[in-house]
Formats: structure tokens, sequence, C-alpha cells
């Protein structure tokens, strides 16, 4: 029985050879394609956990950087409004009209009839200032600071006229006790965008009782008041405007420029933990080797690897580096929004010197004539007369070595730190100004710009024409209209919103521009080169 078994193997001997070499064979080739592809398996998992973790330290960035805006914008807010105090000139316009009530009600009721008449003709001279709304004013409380800004029954316009109206002179008599100083009694008179030229004219002004007096006199004592209440009035256009874009501008800026900063900060502490977890994988790997039975035969492999110590040495960030790379945003916060604040200046007392205050504005045209400003604050004229866009640089970053290390030592680093040798912060310096040059930030700037118009006059539109919208227009088919002065308290008011809103509207919609993310994650994958 066992010789016919031999037998039988040895004469297919040849057959069973191929057949085991063909299952052998098969079987070592699933084994390669099955290891093969657990590596490939592998490799897709690692390399979207890697790409989720990219992802979920994006996104946490995104978040700390809208985090530090709103944690500096208190601080740039109280700059802006305290050297732009648009209440307090308003409420010292107002002034002129409490005091003249004061002075109506210690003079007697007697009066002259033909000053009554006099009187009579500026008030209906005057009636065409007040708004087709009603009027608007500014209601401070009690510590100065605004609470609110809305319509009420009392303009700003509508006060100065009544300190006209209420400038009755004294009694012919010539009783030195109800007479009151040229200097306060004089008749309040606004400027030419707000009075006609016959309202002016006709204003009842009391005649000092020395009746030597040459007319000469009268028209000194009348002229510091005059100007002093126009240029209040032009003062208090100018600087709504002037405020309003300067928030604009600074907030943008300060956005884009911590969106660079973190973004620079936050590829650095992604780059230590890749290069920390490719240590951590290299002890893994030595702890399984030294308890295998390789390591008998071939010995222990040492933990050293030269490139990658390299690497962590040059990208390793200490915390003093960090933290005078972030006292970089004191520069805007106390310097650098000035100079942005000149330029708007500028450009709003080109547009808006010939915009009487009376003149009636749709939506549109305020949109062009802020337009108009943007475009004198974001271009200059060259010697040959072509504009060209500014970059903002001087703005964003200190122009000089010395103010370089001013600003450190203003935003609290040591002096002899500020002015020690850091080739990783000048690394970083240099990179920021780099990105802040490029192409890509004038673009990704201009976008949040008109976001930011967008969400101004959504407000605008809201606070200013809304009451249009909701009594219905009487003329069908066209836009609603308001008056220049009375869009400034809700602009007033609208700054405070973009500065001390809570959540915080401007910086909500800033940080939501699809161009700010892309920016910030150009910056934050900028690391393909540090390991080729």
């Amino acid at each position: 029985m066992f010789n016919a078994l031999g037998n039988y193997f040895s004469e297919r001997r040849r057959g069973l050879s191929k057949a085991a070499g063909y299952v052998g064979g098969a079987y070592f080739i699933g084994r390669y394609v099955s290891a093969r592809l657990e590596d490939v398996r592998n490799t897709i998992l690692q390399e979207r956990t890697a790409r989720e973790n990219l992802r979920r330290r994006f996104d946490q960035n995104q978040q700390d950087i809208s985090f530090t805006v709103m944690a500096l914008l208190p601080t740039l807010g109280a700059h802006i409004l305290q050297d732009m105090d648009v209440e307090g000139v308003t409420q010292e316009l107002q002034s002129y009209s409490r005091a003249s009530r004061e002075r109506l009600e210690l003079q007697p009721p007697s009066s002259a009839p033909s000053e009554t008449s006099s009187t009579g003709h500026s008030r209906g001279q005057d009636t065409d200032i007040r708004s087709d709304n009603g009027s608007v004013s500014v209601i401070s409380s009690a510590d100065g600071a605004t609470t609110e800004l809305s319509a009420s029954s009392t303009s700003w316009v509508d006060s100065m006229q009544s300190s006209q109206v209420s400038q009755v002179p004294p009694d012919a008599t010539g009783n030195d006790t109800t007479s009151t100083s040229p200097k306060s009694s004089i008749g309040a008179e606004l400027s030419d965008s707000i009075l006609t030229t016959s309202s002016m004219s006709s204003s009842a002004v009391p005649v000092p009782s020395n009746a030597s007096a040459s007319p000469n006199a009268h028209l000194e004592s009348l002229s510091p008041v005059t100007r002093s209440k126009a240029e209040l009035w032009r003062e208090v256009k100018m600087l709504t405007f002037t405020r309003t874009l300067t928030v604009i501008y600074s907030v943008t800026l300060l956005s884009l420029f911590t969106h660079n900063q973190l973004s620079i900060l936050g590829r650095t502490k992604y780059i230590q933990s890749l290069i920390q977890q490719e240590r951590d994988e290299r002890i893994r790997d030595q702890l399984e080797y030294s308890t295998s039975v390789y390591s008998l035969f071939w010995g222990d492999r040492s933990l050293e690897d030269f490139d990658t110590d390299i690497l962590e040495e040059s990208e390793t960030v200490s915390e003093e580096t960090e933290r005078k790379f972030l006292t970089l945003s004191w520069w805007i916060l106390h310097v650098g929004w000035k100079d942005v604040g000149e330029r708007v200046r500028r450009g709003v007392e080109e547009v808006f010197e010939s915009v009487s205050l009376k003149t009636k504005l749709n939506a549109a045209e305020l949109h062009c004539l802020i337009n108009d400003v943007r475009r004198r604050v974001e271009h200059e004229v060259t010697f040959e007369g072509k504009e060209r866009r500014i970059n903002f640089l001087s703005t964003l970053l200190p122009p000089t070595a010395e103010t370089l290390q001013h600003v450190l030592t203003q935003g609290g680093i040591p002096p002899w730190l500020a002015t020690a040798h850091d080739p990783k912060f000048n690394a970083f310096l240099e990179e920021t100004r780099t990105h802040l040059t490029s192409g890509s930030f004038d673009r990704v700037l201009e976008v949040c710009l008109d976001q930011a118009m967008e969400v101004l006059f959504q407000g605008v539109e809201k606070n200013v024409f809304g009451s249009h919208n909701e009594q219905g227009d009487p003329m069908m088919g066209q836009e609603p209209r308001e008056r220049l002065a009375a869009m400034l308290p809700g602009l007033a008011r609208w700054c405070h919103l973009a500065l001390e809103g809570l959540p915080n509207e401007l910086v909500d919609a800033l940080a939501d521009v699809r161009e700010v993310s892309a920016f910030s994650a150009i910056i934050y994958t900028s690391y393909d080169d540090r390991f080729r």
C-alpha cells in the first residue's frame, strides 16, 4: 500500500511540484498585495488624519484671531472716540441754544413791534432747514458718554434756530439791569449751509447801551460768534464722516494684520507639532526594536537624526520672540490709525466741503460720495499725474529701526530684550513686510473694505432711511431722501456700535470674507520648502 502510494506521487511529482509552486506563489503574491494595500490604507489614514489635524488647527487659529481682534478693539476705539469727539463738538453746539433759552427767560416780555416782525420774518425764512422726517439730536448721559442717537423733537438745527428767535433786544429805555454784553447777547447765526442769506441778515441783534458805538464795533462783536458757529457746524459734518471712515479703515487693517501675525505663529506651532510627532514615532520604533530578537544580532540603533534636530532648532520660537512679534500691533493701535485718519480727513474735506448740510441725498448718492473719498484715501497721484494704490505699510509696521525699538519698549518689552539680536523675530518681521506688500494683500484689503462699506450702508439704510420705508414714500418709484444733517447722528451712533458692539457686526463680517480665509491659509501652509 505504501509502495503504491509512493509510486503514485513519484509518477506525478512533476505536476505536484508545479501545483505547489502555483499555490505558493499565489499565497506570497496575495500576502504581498495585502501588505501593500495595508500600507496604502495606512498612508491614506495618515494623510486624512494630517488634513483633519491641519484643518482643526487652522479653524482654531481663525477663532483665536477673532478673539484677539476683539481684545484689541477697545484700545483702538478709545483712541478714535477720544481724538475724534463728535459728541463733544455737538454738545458745544447745543450749548448755544441752551444759553439762548436761559437769556430769553431772564428778559422782559415787552418788545418793539418792528423787532417782533423782524423776528417772525427770520423764523419764516429758516423753516426750510428742518428735515422732512423730523429732527434728530444727540442725547448724552450725565457722565458724557453717548447713550442714544435717534430721532427727537428738537434737532441740532432747530436748537440753533431757537437761539436766533430768542434774541430780543432790551427796551428803548436803556435800562442796564436787563441788558447783556455784546458777546453773550448777539444773535445765533449758522453757516451758509444751514441758513439762507436773508435769514442771517434779518436776525435780531441787541443794540449796545452805548449809543455812540460805531457800526464797525457791532460787526466786530458779531464776527467771532458767527465764525465760531459756522466752524462748529462744519466740524460736526467733517468729523462725523472722518470718524466713520477711519473706523472702517482702522478695524479692517487691524483685522488683516492680526490674521497675518497669528497665521505665521500658528504655522510655526504646527511645524513644531509635526517635528515632535516624528520624534515620538522614532522613540517608539527604537523601543520596539530594542525589545526584539534583531537587537541581539545587529546591536542597538541610535536615536539621533541630525536633519530633524537641525529643523527643530530652526523652527523653535521662544516666548520672548512671540511676545515681541505680537507687540507690533501697538503701532496701529496708537500711531498707525492716526495716519489713516489724516488721509481720510483730507479726502472728506475735498469731497464734502461743497455738500451743504441741508442737501437731500439718497443712499446711492451717499454711496458715490463715500466711494469718491475712498478713491482719494487709497490712491495717490504720482509725478506723472497717474493714480496708484498705496499699501498702508507705514500704517501697519514701524518704518525705521528706532521706531521699532520704541514700539517694543512701549508695548512692555524690556529695553535689553528689545535691542537684542533675534534672528527669528527678524525673519517674522521680514515675512510680514513681504505679505503686506504683496498683490494678494491688496486684493484682500479691497474686498474687505467693500464688505465693511456694505455693513455701514446696511446700518445707514436701517437707521437713517428706515423711517421712510416704514411710513411709505409719498413719491412712488423714487428712493427716499434725507438731509445730510439728519444723517450725522446715525453715522455717529454706528461708530460706537462698530467699536463697542457685542457681538461686533463689523468684525464678524470681515472674518467671514472668503478672501481673508484664503489669505490666512496661504500663510499658514507656506512650509513646503522647509521639508524638501
